[in-house]
């Protein structure tokens, strides 16, 4: 009798699976199990500088500190990220304020996520955060902006941090 490989014959006896071939030499080589296609890293994670807290200006917050830029795509001279690999990114900002902090990530000029931070009780220090998953293709760009008509209570110290990060997921 005939039998699905996989499944057992009449006596109870399992017939093993055939292994799949594959000819695809960019899967893995003919024949043998498909191995995944390297994948270039691109992640960054760069701090804002103790001399450039409590900024006034309004536009770009640049990070001048650069922990690790995997990639080059961000920039302390512009503070722009710039696509190089297409894909899924995770962009997040952690910024230690005393107060009042407005600010953005933007895509290529336009917002698509926002934090407002107000004034606290008993001037204490926190750390707020915003983050994002964006879809980028070559050439986007993606930053800190700065908003509002204020001075912004974003700092960084020996002890605590402001930090942009970004990474590609997929």
């Amino acid at each position: 009798m005939d039998f699905e490989p996989g499944c057992g014959d009449n006596n109870g006896n399992l017939k093993p699976e055939p292994k799949p071939t594959n000819s695809d030499p960019t899967e893995g080589g003919s024949g043998g199990p498909a191995s995944p296609k390297p994948r270039k890293t691109v992640a960054f994670t760069a701090k804002l500088n103790i001399c450039d807290s409590y900024p006034t200006h309004r536009g770009i917050l640049k990070f001048a500190n650069i922990l690790v830029n995997e990639g080059d795509g961000y920039s302390t001279d512009t503070g722009k990220f710039t696509c190089s690999l297409a894909g899924l990114y995770h962009f997040t900002l952690y910024m230690s304020t005393y107060g009042r902090a407005q600010c953005s990530i933007l895509k290529n000029g336009q917002r698509v996520v926002s934090a407002y931070h107000t004034n606290l009780p008993n001037n204490c220090c926190q750390v707020a955060s915003i983050g994002s998953v964006i879809e980028l293709t070559k050439g986007d760009h993606v930053w800190v902006n700065l908003w509002g008509p204020t001075r912004h209570d974003i700092f960084a110290t020996e002890d605590n941090d402001t930090v942009f990060v970004g990474f590609l997921l997929r």
